[in-house]
């Protein structure tokens, strides 16, 4: 089915110019400043970007759905995260001087302004290829609706979840389950954040089952329940860093779209439909999901990984999804009429397809990283040919010891070789290696990739690759 809405709400963007005028002054602001490690370590306002790649992305272009996890895609959801959490209060655990200093910027009069001129924009961009794939149409009624709910929700709840299969079937298992681990982290940290947005105001019963299911995230008032603190029980219990946006810099940018659309309807409350059709369809397929990935990392892992978090959410969430129906859809209708349905039906389906997107997104990272990195002392990883090099597509780069080139992606094949000095190259936490040189690797596109100088100077040359492939 190609779903369709009765109404799509729009903000209208800025011109072109303004918007290259503001987009230039907010990502050189030095809360995006370049990182001297990949760990943005208890510091949730410091979050690097690469300005560099600005000129060669326009703002006011809206993505097609084969640009979803494109490079312009990457900057364009970092942004958009950071001006969605500056509603959003972060405390580091420990505050000195520099945090203070940047916790004010973060939640600065002028920075948070700026971004709410560019947000709308940024929102076209990135999520304007639904209105294009996702169309609504007919007579809903609840009636209706039920019977197409449940029959979506048991589709998606059936056979095995791609993403499990593949890190089962990883040359590394339990590397390809800790970079699955750290990609969660973008939304789990901070869970619930968009649903309170949606609690404020007066609009009947519907307003206090969307509050319990809130409530329920945030554990009762029970810090030690709270769904989020429970999450940072599980990386901790894998030895991962488990403060707000450690790895910033690895998010994939689908991981963001995930957590940016719930902000997305949440924020413009002419979207509450889009938001509670999310929303159900969130809660009422989340459990099987869980019980996959509680069951893959016992696999994997065993008792060396604290598992609450995915068992908690098998026993809860088909009682939200119920929740989100009876006491949050059906009132509302009843309220509101059905003609809320078309938007909720919208959003039930741009979310389902957002969620494909992502698994599929991350799937191709984790088989790139596990193949790229079966055999780290293995010598050269990838073969070229010979006048590779002679083309006048090929950069070059020289640079000093500690320079960091931030995670991010190219929009083309492309192939990385070092010809002086050692560097890091990292897909992800669980996948780094050390490149010497007369070393490459090829990189595919949309893959991404982040570099760190190991020696007192690096050389490396890049080039876009056809009809290269990876040693076997």
């Amino acid at each position: 089915m190609k779903p369709a809405i009765s109404a799509v709400y729009r903000t209208t963007p800025l011109a072109g110019s303004k918007i290259g005028d503001i987009s230039r002054n907010f990502i050189n602001h030095p809360l995006f400043a370049q990182p001297t490690s990949f760990l943005c370590e208890d510091n949730p306002f410091r979050r690097p970007l690469r300005p560099q790649d600005l000129p060669t992305i326009d703002l006011t272009r809206p993505l097609p759905q084969s640009e979803f996890a494109s490079n312009a895609a990457l900057l364009g959801q970092r942004l958009l995260a950071t001006i969605y959490e500056t509603d959003l209060l972060f405390l580091p655990t420990r505050m000195d001087s520099r945090r203070r200093e940047d916790m004010r910027a973060f939640y600065d009069d002028d920075f948070r302004q700026s971004g709410e001129l560019l947000r709308p924009t940024l929102e076209r961009q990135l999520f304007g290829f639904l209105e294009d794939e996702i169309t609504v149409s007919g007579n809903w009624t609840l009636e209706s609706f039920r019977a197409y709910a449940a029959d979506a929700v048991a589709q998606a709840n059936r056979g095995a979840s791609e993403v499990v299969r593949t890190i089962r079937q990883a040359r590394d298992p339990g590397a390809a389950a800790t970079e699955f681990l750290v990609q969660l982290a973008s939304d789990f940290l901070s869970e619930a954040s968009a649903m309170a947005r949606n609690v404020l105001g007066n609009y009947g019963p519907a307003q206090s089952g969307l509050f319990t299911i809130l409530i329920d995230e945030y554990g009762y008032g029970v810090p030690k329940q709270k769904h989020s603190t429970i999450f940072e029980a599980t990386l901790a219990s894998r030895g991962l860093d488990n403060r707000p946006h450690a790895y910033w810099q690895f998010y994939l940018p689908s991981s963001l779209a995930l957590v940016n659309y719930f902000h997305f309807v949440s924020k413009n409350h002419n979207h509450f439909g889009r938001y509670v059709g999310a929303l159900l369809y969130t809660e009422a397929t989340l459990a099987e999901a869980n019980r996959q990935q509680s069951d893959m990392l016992r696999t994997i892992f065993g008792t060396d990984v604290d598992t609450l978090y995915f068992d908690e959410h098998v026993q809860i969430d088909p009682h939200h999804g119920k929740m989100a129906l009876e006491r949050v859809i059906v009132p509302l209708v009843a309220r509101c009429g059905n003609g809320l349905l078309g938007d909720i039906v919208r959003g039930f389906e741009e979310f389902r397809l957002l969620q494909q997107l992502a698994d599929q997104d991350l799937i191709d990272q984790i088989k790139f990283a596990d193949r790229l990195f079966k055999a780290p002392d293995s010598g050269a990883l990838c073969t070229t040919q010979p006048g590779l090099w002679d083309g006048p597509g090929v950069l070059r780069f020289d640079e000093p010891k500690g320079e960091i080139s931030v995670p991010h992606l190219h929009d083309v094949d492309e192939i990385f070789e070092l010809t002086e000095g050692e560097i890091e190259f990292t897909v992800g936490p669980a996948h780094a290696i050390t490149l010497k040189a007369g070393e490459a690797v090829l990189i595919p596109a949309r893959r991404l990739h982040g570099t760190k100088v190991l020696s007192e100077r690096c050389r490396y040359r890049v080039a876009e690759a056809v009809g290269y492939g990876l040693v076997a």
